[in-house]
């Protein structure tokens, strides 16, 4: 069963991570804080992953109902119920986090549970240390200051791992962009769908071969630049 403040003390509001897709990568200690709250709330997909973990009510967040869900969630957290999020992917890489940090403030009462995000599954697929490459989510969107970050460790030579958006620049676009800037056609480049998932698939191509592919919703991006005078 749930429980409220009187069995745990101060209610919190709980974002837990449901890692990339697959039911094998959410971690325990996520389905914990799940089966313990008296409200999940979570995209359909999300929410669908702990579904034997959730005992208490089930909200469906969409971009439409965020605010008049918060408001929600709030309030009941101020009443003593344990609240939780599922956030997809980990809550602190292009997630909830960063969403609730805004609306919120830094100085909120939110326990984070991290989770296993698609950067960290491409970069063991394709065998990247990531710490060495340059991590790039533009989830939220693409601007100048984004552009000139990616031409910029492209340029450098790290490997880029990239979080397309694939309504303002789809990897299509990022392509185009980054041989404007300086870096070969002939580079490597991967598309990986659907990470962890049955119908995963990842597909290798020169950057320049990039351009005529089509991709699936769920996407990285990886990059091994090489500039035009290594080739």
């Amino acid at each position: 069963m749930w429980e409220s403040r009187a069995d745990r003390g101060m209610a919190k509001i709980h974002i837990v991570g449901a890692g990339p897709g697959s039911p094998d990568y959410v971690i325990p200690a996520a389905r914990k804080v799940v089966q313990k709250a008296a409200v999940v709330i979570g995209a359909e997909r999300a929410l669908n992953l702990f579904s034997e973990d959730i005992k208490g009510e089930k909200i469906v967040l969409t971009a439409r109902n965020f605010q008049e869900v918060l408001d929600k969630a709030i309030k009941l957290a101020e009443n003593g119920l344990e609240v939780t999020f599922i956030s997809t992917g980990d809550p602190c890489f292009s997630g909830l986090l960063k969403t609730f940090s805004r609306l919120l403030g830094e100085e909120a009462d939110i326990n984070v549970i991290p989770g296993i995000s698609s950067v960290q599954v491409c970069a063991a697929k394709l065998k990247i240390s990531w710490d060495e490459a340059a991590i790039i989510s533009l989830h939220e969107g693409v601007n100048e200051h984004k552009k000139r970050e990616l031409a910029q460790a492209g340029l450098a030579g790290k490997p880029l791992i990239i979080l397309p958006d694939l309504k303002t620049f789809p990897p299509r676009e990022i392509a185009r962009f980054l041989m404007g800037e300086g870096i070969a056609g002939e580079s490597l480049a991967y598309i990986c769908e659907n990470l962890t998932l049955d119908d995963e698939r990842i597909i290798q191509v020169p950057l320049k071969a990039v351009e005529s592919l089509d991709h699936k919703s769920l996407c990285v991006m990886v990059v091994k630049p090489l500039k035009r005078d290594e080739v």
